[in-house]
């Protein structure tokens, strides 16, 4: 009986032994978490709190965004307004929120402070929540991985590398650098980061359209707009992802399970990949030229001919409808036109209308273009490219520029009265009514804006140093370029207080330090606010006028009490070739 008793006791302690060598087994995550896309940049603030809403409905355990919260100033005073006016509205939510910095959010390196005395973290920063590892990146003030923070990225990969058993990681940063990088099958530096250490998911934003792929394994993603102004203006299309969004990620067992949320519905995570998102943007401007007539401002023809070339860039034949909704003041001659173009053939065809002789609203192009996994594509409120001439002649005697507008010292002057819609379409206006004049005297242009206003009391003036941003007040903007590839851009508000900016569309350069050198004087009267401009011609880019010297211009005017736009050509963008002209004499 000892010696059985002996051998049960010895079998219990090997027993125990062993248990205590056996290691437990990893807790298994469960969780879920939500990824918030940008707020900033022309914000909508019901679209913003309506996603919050709906995320605190759901309850998540955290939250995290990809960044431009605010919509950011490059001084310090008013990006903590900003900041103070926009973070309440995260309380809406019950759960964690974490901050990842986006360009709005730290426009200059002298407002990174501000990140983290508002936010209470630092630009960059990792936690743990359960068995999972999450990391926010600062990519706010450059452009490439290249540029980044040489201690930043050595932060990273120690993080990275100091990481055990982890369920997950998943990586957080504003600007989006796989595109053009991983998602183009290029060396990407930071993609080799994830992939050595195993990330599970990367979120970034800054484009305000969704698109993600799966990478070796990880899940990237671009988020669309969770309240920042939706890519191609107000529009939605649900086959591109472009409506206001936010991703709701499962952690089941430890399995990482994503789903594209918008109020009441799911999408799929593929619903739009990389190569689709980029093939459809280019549609527009690949695909399609539609060219209209030109003429003198206040002569419009009676009936005119657009012509319409469309590319076939997919590799199946294309059948769809060329269709024209048009006004009271335009009649199509064939509405609807059945086409189809086989791949990589260009579509030719003219389309004619009649009319009493009133431009706006101009006859409306809508065609239907698919491609890809069954994606469509629709080109609509798509108006011939018309380029309205004004003759600017030479003053006898140049005009005194006082901002009185002496209607005397105007006589015989170019004029622009016939604006159009600044909201993506060709509708009339809604401004109230403007005209602006133009004189030259050899070497300098003459302008005069009259920004008629009935309701002078609500009007928006507020900047008052050089390069302030402008367009917060009511103001008249130009675009002048004497060749195809530079732009003189100007916005002036009814204190005379000027932004401008030279830009160079060939390479996508924006300098925002250029200042030309104008003469401008304001005034105010009951019903109107008057500008009165000098501008040396040398200055936006004509050093002596020729024979047929001309300038290619586009005229803008925004009216701020009723968030109303007027433009004179009704694109307002940098294609040099779609702007009127403005013709000496």
């Amino acid at each position: 009986m000892k010696r059985i008793y002996l051998v049960l006791l010895l079998v219990a302690a090997a027993l125990a032994q062993n248990a205590w060598a056996v290691k437990p087994a990893a807790t298994k995550d469960n969780f879920r978490f939500v990824v918030l896309g940008d707020r900033a940049n022309t914000p909508d603030q019901k679209a913003f709190e309506t996603v919050l809403k709906d995320v605190e409905r759901l309850h998540p355990d955290l939250v995290i965004t990809v960044g431009d919260l605010i919509q950011g100033y490059k001084d310090s005073a008013g990006t903590a307004r900003d900041w103070d006016s926009t973070l309440p509205y995260l309380k809406l939510i019950s759960c964690p929120v974490y901050l990842t910095p986006g360009n709005h959010d730290i426009t200059t390196p002298d407002v990174r402070s501000l990140f983290i005395k508002k936010t209470g973290r630092n630009p960059y920063y990792s936690f743990d929540f359960q068995n999972s590892h999450f990391i926010i990146l600062d990519n706010t003030l450059v452009e490439s991985v290249d540029k980044m923070d040489p201690d930043q990225l050595k932060w990273l990969e120690k993080d990275l590398k100091a990481l055990k058993n982890k369920t997950g990681i998943y990586v957080f940063m504003h600007k989006p650098f796989w595109p053009e990088g991983a998602g183009a099958g290029k060396p990407d530096r930071l993609h080799d980061l994830f992939k050595k250490y195993k990330v599970t998911a990367v979120f970034t934003g800054h484009w305000h359209q969704y698109a993600s792929d799966v990478i070796d394994g990880i899940r990237y993603v671009v988020m669309g707009s969770s309240g920042a102004e939706l890519r191609g203006g107000e529009l939605e299309n649900v086959s591109l992802a472009n409506f206001y969004q936010y991703m709701w990620a499962t952690v089941r067992d430890g399995k990482f399970s994503p789903a594209l949320m918008r109020a009441g519905n799911t999408f799929d995570p593929d619903w739009v990949t990389l190569k689709e998102e980029t093939f459809a943007h280019t549609i527009a401007g690949r695909a399609v030229d539609l060219r209209g007539p030109s003429f003198v401002e206040g002569k419009t023809p009676k009936e005119f001919q657009t012509d319409l070339k469309l590319v076939n860039l997919t590799d199946k034949p294309i059948k769809t409808e060329v269709l024209w909704e048009t006004g009271i003041n335009w009649q199509a001659l064939s509405p609807k036109t059945e086409v189809e173009i086989a791949p990589g053939d260009t579509l030719k065809k003219s389309f004619k209308f009649k009319g009493p002789g009133i431009l706006y609203p101009l006859p409306l192009m809508k065609v239907a273009y698919p491609f890809g996994r069954d994606k469509l594509y629709t080109i609509e409120n798509y108006a011939p490219e018309v380029a309205k001439i004004i003759e600017c002649p030479k003053a006898k005697k140049a005009p005194v520029v006082d901002g009185k507008f002496e209607t005397n010292e105007w006589l015989g002057s170019g004029k622009a009265a016939e604006f159009c819609n600044g909201y993506g379409n060709s509708e009339p206006a809604l401004t109230d009514p403007t005209e602006v004049y133009f004189l030259h005297d050899g070497e300098n242009l003459y302008i005069a804006a009259v920004c008629h206003d009935t309701v002078m009391s609500k009007l928006k003036a507020a900047m008052t140093v050089r390069d302030q941003q402008v367009n917060k007040d009511d103001y008249v903007g130009f675009y002048f370029a004497a060749n195809k590839d530079t732009v003189y851009q100007l916005y002036v508000n009814p204190l005379g207080t000027v932004w401008d900016q030279l830009v160079v569309s060939a390479r996508d350069v924006e300098n925002e330090k250029w200042n030309g050198n104008y003469q401008i004087k304001s005034d105010r009267k009951d019903k109107e606010w008057i500008l009165e401009m000098k501008i040396p011609l040398k200055e936006i880019g004509l050093a002596q006028l020729g024979k047929d010297s001309q300038l290619r211009m586009n005229i803008r005017r925004k009216q701020q009490y009723n968030k109303q736009i007027a433009l004179w050509i009704f694109n307002w963008d940098y294609i040099t070739q779609n702007y009127g002209i403005l013709k000496f004499k």
